[in-house]
């Protein structure tokens, strides 16, 4: 997948998917998709938390040649996503902040120079760009999305 592929098609699918989770029922969207696994309501989060860190803490240290620290403790990161969604919010104000966090990321990609957008970069032992981090969070989306269909 291409960046723009990335900020057209994929976001477009992602935003119909959102909105659709509007007349989700309010029970369903707050209840586990199945035993042991997360709500709805709690996916959301956590798609809308790794939009937020990805532009807070990669972003803004991505350049040529950096080694980024590695991605936060999934289990801890989960659980504040987890936390976030059974707060009080309503399913409205959870859809709400994933589409503000993906409109934010997808702004900051579309005005990004190129040369950011192509920089090489490490997390741990992976090297790769910004385009590639990106789109790999397709597959991310993906995984997600089936899981509430």
């Amino acid at each position: 997948m291409t960046i723009d592929e990335w900020l057209d098609e994929h976001n477009q699918q992602y935003f119909s998917w959102l909105e659709g989770l509007r007349g989700m029922d309010r029970a369903a969207f707050f209840q586990p998709v199945s035993e042991g696994k997360w709500s709805p309501a709690a996916i959301v989060m956590h798609m809308a938390a790794w939009d937020h860190y990805t532009l807070d803490q990669r972003i803004p240290n991505i350049r040529e040649g950096v080694k980024l620290e590695n991605n936060p403790d999934f289990q801890q990161f989960n659980e504040q996503a987890w936390k976030k969604a059974d707060s009080g919010l309503s399913q409205s104000d959870i859809i709400d902040e994933a589409r503000n966090e993906r409109e934010l990321l997808m702004e900051t990609i579309r005005t990004m120079d190129k040369d950011k957008l192509d920089a090489v970069f490490s997390i741990g032992d992976e090297s790769l760009s910004l385009k590639g981090y990106i789109t790999d969070f397709a597959w991310h989306d993906q995984h997600h999305m089936k899981q509430i269909n």
